[in-house]
């Protein structure tokens, strides 16, 4: 019985109170006891329940409606035993023939499931073999065991196709609506919040904020391996059958989840079930076609391939349908012979010969009314016939109506349709209500709230050929003419759904021939498979949508092909497609600077350096030079200002740190502040907050990206995986910077266990461990993380995870004391012409300086180190970076001590010390202790020196401490000599005590 769950409650309470006639203000109050609700909301769902029950208003056989006063449920009530099965459902069975193999072979799957081994089916058969007929038998029979539950989504053709997930969601939706939230919220709350968020009903507004910063960052493999998960987890004890129907017009995202959920090895009582037309699928080339055969090949699913039916299947549907009949033994064989054994066929002809007199019951027996030889002229020769045939059999009013039901959709409401048809939406109800009484062309479908919140009685077509011949029927004209008046009334009164919408209304603009409309909608449209994490879909809509630019006049094709071309930029570089994201912002500029559109000019060069930052900084650079000349030929104050920040903070982050290029971006700030530019740049944000790390304003660089993450996390958009990326980049440098290694480990944990995450900043958070490693000490680590990089990242610059990997390798040379190739190592760092430049190219440069320093001094050359580390201190003070301006006068301090120039090794470790007292910069300040305490040890001022290997430890042990007790880089850390040294055993013990204590 196709009841809402508010419908079924307004049954339940009449039929619980039958004795006596209830009004509407009592159903109101028992059901909706704290909410307003139009009291005409009742008249809709007891349509809906009529409808069910096949009952009329004017002879109501259970429910009588009293006009002003209420309804009364007038049929007998007695308990059954809800296990028992019904008659109807028996007769349904009955009616089905010549399937009895594919029924046993889908319970045999189905007992697989109940064994926990989850099982991928896909049904598949031409148009009308009975595909859909299979399924709701087989539905029908499994619902009879007790807690197992089936839910259906169905592939729709045209927006459906464009909408990620569409069939997986209504599949969804109709779980949580059926089951009234509960456990299925609950656990996808827990396990799948990306899938969540996309019910936004269900979500509270407090609730959704958490969700939107639980969600950041996620991708395509997330959502899909989440959906899996929480399906896996709500089939632990109760079994699921999930139908996708009509999958040869299936969205890629959703083969995604087919194709994993079928991958996945755990155990799950479930059963997926998809049908489609393998015709459809060839024709349109669809990845299905590629995907089943591989599942089928590895053993990971299975066809159940409908056939034709049989003559002696007619003959049984005959004999089963017109019980006690009495027709010529030719009859079945013409039958079989017409419909050429398509199950729909044979059935449309027996309902047309009965709608037309031709088989009539005589004498309490169905017969044949004419001679069988007359049977065989009178019928068309192609279902596609047939049904144009019964079309024109209908009333002026009921055509009007399917013709702009097939426009509509599949599904459609009585609402949508209203002003295409031009027809009253009474009229129209009762119009479709007697056709699917009399079971042409369409069903009921129910009553369904809307998108808008409307509440209107719905339809589906009985087949998709239906619609498919009806509307194919249509003139371009009058298509086009209802594609049009479709779309404006569904953008009029839902201004506030468009969101949910976008995908139908680009659809029928694109139908009515407004192109500016419809790429406007399929932007949106998107933008909605981004939210959902779907890039792919999302260029596949974008593709789409430059074809319809091309259709539009000159004067709008320049604006809109921009802001297409970015948003695939965008889109690639999700999916970690550098290149093509690169090319596209290319596109993008390119097409702005032909029309004169500088502002749209100046963000496509600006956004290239997205991707270029990671494959080519030198070629982002340049494109940033640009903007900023474009910016100021387009006489924009504020835009000049804004692209004149974005270059300088970039060349900060990816040339060198220059005081030109930080002034800069002081003043292109104030200037904006001048301005009156209060408009927070999420991109600007991200850069700023490297910025400010850079500078040693650690607390400040990461109370702004805190902001700026909660920021985009309130957008509950998916444009948000740039500033993200970023914002993760800007506080893995600043905790790195502060000492708080063990929060970067945990940090770049999460990232490495979710294997799905996105590209850019899976590769972000791999550097990051390197960098953490070395730190510890774990050179060997850092050295096998990188060149893994090297191995398996085409795209990408090579140069950080191979600078990286040098500093590994220098150090375990030193190790070795093999100090000429540790120098070696370090000094091709350095060269510029064998290490080009990527992010923060200049902080590694500056560290192979330091290093070779150490190992010059290690090696016993101290002029050597003298030299390097006079040019490294003059190039660490040109830069804003405490953590360097500290380790350069340390450096210099240790070169002054093997000198014996003592006096000059206690300036320069003052100024040391001057810096690590002002900053909260660990790893450098430990460092800077311990060569206090040695240094004040020699000159014979013990007490100085205790206290400074006291800050020295205590400085250590937070960095340890950071660690979770048993993490492996805390206990390598602590063994390493420098720190050994400082530490001894005694409080090497110490520490953990301490840990466990704190813990």
């Amino acid at each position: 019985m196709p009841l809402t769950p508010k419908a079924f409650d307004v049954l339940r309470y009449l039929v619980e109170h039958a004795d006596r006639l209830v009004t509407q203000d009592e159903i109101l109050g028992a059901l909706w006891p704290e909410t307003y609700v139009n009291p005409e909301v009742i008249k809709k769902y007891v349509l809906g329940i009529r409808k069910a029950l096949g009952d009329r208003r004017d002879k109501p056989e259970f429910i009588e409606t009293f006009p002003r006063r209420g309804y009364q449920f007038v049929a007998s009530v007695s308990e059954v035993n809800a296990g028992a099965p019904s008659d109807m459902g028996n007769n349904a069975a009955q009616k089905m023939v010549g399937r009895e193999a594919a029924m046993s072979e889908l319970n045999g799957y189905l007992s697989q499931a109940l064994k926990a081994q989850r099982q991928v089916i896909f049904i598949t058969g031409e148009a009308g073999i009975g595909k859909t007929t299979l399924v709701d038998e087989f539905h029908q029979t499994v619902t009879r065991r007790p807690n197992l539950r089936v839910i259906r989504g169905q592939c729709v053709e045209g927006f459906g196709g464009k909408e990620a997930y569409y069939p997986v969601l209504e599949a969804l939706g109709q779980w949580i609506r059926d089951a009234g939230g509960g456990s299925v919220v609950h656990t996808l709350a827990k396990q799948a919040p990306t899938w969540l968020i996309q019910f936004p009903s269900i979500v509270k507004p407090e609730q959704r904020e958490t969700l939107q910063k639980e969600i950041l960052g996620a991708t395509r493999e997330r959502m899909v391996r989440e959906i899996c998960e929480a399906l896996e987890a709500l089939t632990t004890q109760d079994p699921l059958v999930l139908v996708l129907e009509d999958l040869h017009w299936v969205d890629p995202s959703t083969l995604d989840f087919i194709s994993a959920l079928a991958r996945r090895r755990g155990p799950a009582k479930l059963l997926l079930l998809g049908t489609y037309r393998p015709a459809d699928v060839i024709i349109s080339q669809s990845p299905l076609r590629a995907l089943k055969q591989d599942l089928v090949i590895h053993n990971l699913s299975h066809e159940v391939n409908l056939e034709r039916l049989e003559e002696s299947d007619v003959a049984k549907y005959i004999a089963i349908k017109f019980v006690d009949g009495s027709f010529p033994p030719r009859f079945a064989k013409l039958i079989y012979h017409h419909s050429g054994g398509n199950a729909l066929f044979m059935v449309t002809i027996l309902q047309d010969m009965v709608k037309k007199g031709t088989i009539a019951q005589a004498n309490g027996k169905w017969t044949l009314m004419v001679a069988i030889q007359d049977v065989d002229t009178s019928v068309p020769e192609t279902l596609d016939q047939l049904i144009e045939m019964q079309f024109q059999q209908l009333s002026a009013v009921e055509q009007r109506i399917l013709r702009s039901a097939s426009v509509a959709g599949e599904r459609f409401s009585v609402w949508a349709i209203t002003t295409a048809a031009e027809i009253d939406p009474a009229t129209i109800e009762d119009a479709c209500e007697g056709l699917a009484e009399k079971l042409q062309f369409i069903k009921a479908a129910g009553i369904h709230g809307m998108a808008n919140g409307q509440i209107s009685a719905h339809y589906d077509f009985r087949h998709s050929l239906y619609r498919e011949v009806l509307y194919r029927r249509l003139s371009d004209i009058t298509r086009s003419k209802m594609h049009l008046l479709l779309a404006q009334r569904l953008k009029a009164f839902c201004d506030s759904c468009e969101q949910e919408l976008t995908t139908e209304l680009a659809l029928h603009f694109e139908g009515g021939h407004d192109y500016e409309q419809a790429i406007r909608y399929l932007i949106l449209a998107a933008e909605n498979a981004a939210g959902r994490f779907a890039y792919g879909d999302s260029i596949e809509i974008l593709n789409h949508a430059l074809e319809l630019v091309a259709k539009l006049s000159p004067e709008l094709q320049p604006d809109l092909e921009v802001r297409i071309l970015d948003f695939i930029g965008y889109a690639h570089f999700a999916l970690g497609a550098l290149p093509e994201s690169a090319q596209a912002y290319a596109d993008a500029a390119s097409k702005a600077d032909q029309a004169g559109l500088k502002a749209a000019q100046v963000h496509a060069l600006i956004s290239a350096m997205y991707p270029l930052g990671f494959i080519s900084p030198d070629r982002g650079l340049a494109a940033l030079d640009q903007a900023v000349q474009m910016s100021v030929s387009a006489g924009d104050p504020i835009l000049v200002a804004r692209t004149q920040m974005a270059a300088a903070s970039c060349r900060l982050i990816f040339d060198a740190w220059r005081k030109e290029y930080a002034d800069l971006c002081v003043s292109a700030h104030e200037m904006l502040r001048h301005l009156g530019d209060s408009e927070e740049v999420p991109y600007q944000q991200m850069i700023d907050g490297h910025v400010l790390a850079l500078q040693g304003r650690y607390r400040e660089a990461l109370d702004l990206i805190d902001a700026l993450e909660t920021a985009v996390s309130r957008t509950g958009h998916g444009i948000s995986l740039i500033p993200h990326v970023g914002a993760t980049s800007a506080r893995t440098l600043i905790l790195l910077r502060m000492g708080r290694l063990g929060d970067v480990l945990r940090i770049t944990q999460v990232g490495r266990e979710s294997a799905d995450e996105n590209i850019a900043r899976s590769w972000l958070l791999t550097f990051r461990e390197a960098w953490l490693r070395i730190l510890v000490f774990d050179y060997e680590g850092a050295h096998r993380i990188c060149e893994a990089i090297v191995q398996t990242r085409g795209d990408y610059h090579p140069g950080q995870p191979h600078t990286i990997s040098q500093i590994a390798a220098g150090h375990m040379a030193l190790d070795r004391r093999d100090y000429g190739q540790a120098i070696e190592y370090f000094r091709q760092i350095h060269d510029p012409e064998v290490t080009t430049k990527f992010f923060l190219h200049w902080i590694w440069r500056l560290t192979a300086r330091l290093e070779s320093g150490n190992a010059w001094l290690l090696s016993g050359n101290i002029s050597n180190a003298r030299t390097v580390a006079d040019g490294f201190l003059e190039s660490a003070l040109s830069t804003a970076d405490p953590h360097l301006q500290a380790l350069a006068w340390d450096l210099k301090a240790r070169v002054a001590m093997a000198e014996n120039d003592l006096e000059c090794a206690r300036e320069s470790i003052q100024q040391a010390l001057a810096i690590v007292d002002k900053f909260e910069i660990l790893v450098a300040a430990w460092q800077v202790y311990a060569t206090a305490w040695q240094l004040y040890q020699r000159v014979k001022e013990h007490k100085t020196a205790e206290t400074n290997r006291e800050r020295a430890e205590t400085c250590i042990l937070k960095i340890a401490n950071s660690f979770a007790p048993d993490e492996p880089l805390r206990t390598t850390f602590l063994a390493a000599a420098p720190v050994q040294r400082v530490l001894g055993k005694r409080v090497v013990n110490k520490t953990t005590r301490q840990h466990h204590a704190s813990a």
